[in-house]
């Protein structure tokens, strides 16, 4: 399939909404090294559910094509309430734990969702998509925990 043809283009619509949607996640994770010193913490302790947020909402995604499928069988409904479990969890854990936990999330579920789209389950568009979306947002969640005042290594 060549990139001409129309299953291989992003819609605009999606290509627009889903670079909009990394613009929380690069300016909070900017701002978790850059912003003023009292508004360092609390940019990362957003960051944080934004990416429990868009971790839950990748896995909707999924749960969107099995019902489109007509699927039937547990794995892919498992799959796509898996993350939300996940994110959910990772707001328990310390702050720099879980954005690198929503960060590996984040790719893991992409690994996934190239699986669904190889075996022709959702549009070639759709993991050109994932692909440049995840690599921002899980770089931005690392560069979050990387920020002095997330705490890894050391006390914030």
């Amino acid at each position: 399939m060549s990139n001409d043809e129309p299953s291989a283009q992003i819609p605009p619509p999606a290509a627009l909404l889903g670079a909009a949607g990394l613009i929380p996640f690069m300016g909070l994770a900017v701002a978790g090294h850059l912003a003023p010193e009292p508004w360092r913490l609390p940019a990362l302790t957003a960051l944080s559910p934004y990416g429990a947020l868009i971790l839950s909402f990748m896995g909707g995604a999924q749960w969107g094509l099995a019902v489109a499928a007509g699927e039937r069988r547990l794995r892919p409904y498992a799959v796509s309430v898996a993350p939300a479990l996940l994110a959910w969890a990772l707001l328990a854990a310390p702050l720099a734990l879980g954005l690198v936990g929503l960060a590996v999330g984040l790719v893991l579920l992409l690994i996934y969702d190239l699986v669904t789209i190889g075996r022709g389950e959702a549009p070639a568009w759709y993991g050109v998509l994932r692909s440049r979306l995840t690599l921002v947002a899980a770089l931005s969640l690392v560069v979050g925990a990387l920020a002095p005042s997330a705490g890894l290594g050391g006390a914030p």
